[in-house]
């Protein structure tokens, strides 16, 4: 496929940017198509050579408040996916990590969890521990209670609904000792994620400036941090700047054509899936199912149970099925081999998430 990147200049500096095909609809014909996606190297020529007689083009910007939430609290495989993501540890040496945290050390709750929220009655216990939190982190804990942030009709936060046998994984009031690296990383997370988990919305001001050559459009997009709220926890900081030239009234909405690129690229196969990418997947299987019944009684529950998907990929791995490389899942020839031998066979249904869908249905 093709792009057209062209440079223009304003009295504040020079931005970039990207040719947006006219009346784009993204309808499933090809997953692969982008709004700046030129399948057709004629059409991508003639665009790209009319975009080169530009002289002044004419600038539109708009600007918009994003409002970005914390996300929820942890349930087992949230804690696994983002383990694995931040600092690559196999998802069963995570729950190992955290039934240690949760039965030596005892600063953790309950981690075989797959809820992600606390029970109604749980709001003076979390003000409680927001108030013995020590450390770097006492700041930010400390401000929630200042702030009056702990809201008891927080549905996000608490909510006996979404509760099955155990609620989401937070600290407890046991100060941490004698952590090793891992476990001092896995019990990180967890705190920090029950801090931000109050916090309001971070705010960023996003710009979409559409210059137009021509009768052809390009689009560029600038972010500013302008309220970092929960994201400070994290260390973004505020006033994080993006790389857009403001423009001014000097410039009279207009801005100076530099030049333009036609660039020629290929589209990547989906990547191979990572411990973190397939907890994901297993989780909400129900997105790999087409019958809706059958997907929807997925919808809760996924391949396996958070205790149970770990050890799931560690026995693949073990009975040599697949083989870590660096932070990557790859199959085997044993793999290939046996997927062959079951579709020669005519029972694919052992591969597919919908037999599981079957019997959580049936049951």
């Amino acid at each position: 496929y093709y792009n057209i990147r062209a440079n223009f200049e304003i009295g504040s500096g020079v931005y970039q940017g990207i040719y947006q095909k006219p009346d784009f609809v993204k309808d499933g014909s090809n997953d692969r198509d982008r709004v700046d996606r030129l399948w057709n190297e004629e059409e991508a020529k003639s665009i790209f050579q009319s975009v080169n007689e530009a002289s002044h083009c004419p600038v539109s910007d708009t600007k918009k408040r994003s409002k970005q939430s914390s996300p929820r609290l942890y349930d087992l495989t949230t804690l696994q996916r983002e383990s694995n993501r931040l600092h690559h540890l196999p998802a069963s040496r995570t729950l190992q990590i955290a039934q240690s945290l949760y039965e030596k050390h005892k600063v953790i709750t309950y981690p075989r969890t797959d809820s992600k929220a606390l029970p109604e009655d749980y709001v003076a216990t979390c003000q409680e521990l927001l108030r013995k939190t020590e450390g770097v982190l006492q700041p930010f804990a400390h401000k929630v209670l200042d702030e009056g942030w702990v809201n008891p009709n927080d549905k996000k936060v608490f909510n006996n609904k979404q509760i099955s046998d155990h609620f989401a994984i937070i600290p407890t009031n046991t100060p941490p000792k004698g952590l090793d690296a891992n476990e001092l990383k896995i019990y990180n997370l967890v705190l920090k994620r029950f801090i931000a988990v109050f916090y309001p919305p971070a705010g960023w001001d996003v710009t979409t400036r559409m210059t137009q050559v021509n009768e052809h459009l390009f689009k560029t997009e600038g972010r500013v941090l302008v309220e970092p709220s929960w994201l400070s926890i994290y260390g973004k900081e505020q006033n994080v700047q993006d790389t857009l030239p403001a423009m001014s009234s000097s410039d009279d909405n207009q801005s100076k054509f530099i030049d333009c690129e036609l660039i020629k690229d290929q589209t990547n196969p989906p990547p191979r899936f990572t411990e973190a990418t397939l907890l994901s997947a297993m989780e909400s299987a129900g997105k790999l199912v087409d019958d809706d019944d059958l997907a929807d009684a997925l919808k809760d529950k996924g391949l396996g149970t958070p205790a149970t998907r770990a050890a799931t990929i560690e026995h693949l791995i073990k009975e040599k099925y697949i083989s870590r490389e660096s932070t990557e899942l790859r199959p085997s020839l044993k793999a290939e081999d046996l997927m062959q031998f079951l579709q020669a066979a005519g029972v694919e249904i052992l591969t597919s998430p919908a037999m599981t869908g079957e019997w959580e249905q049936k049951l």
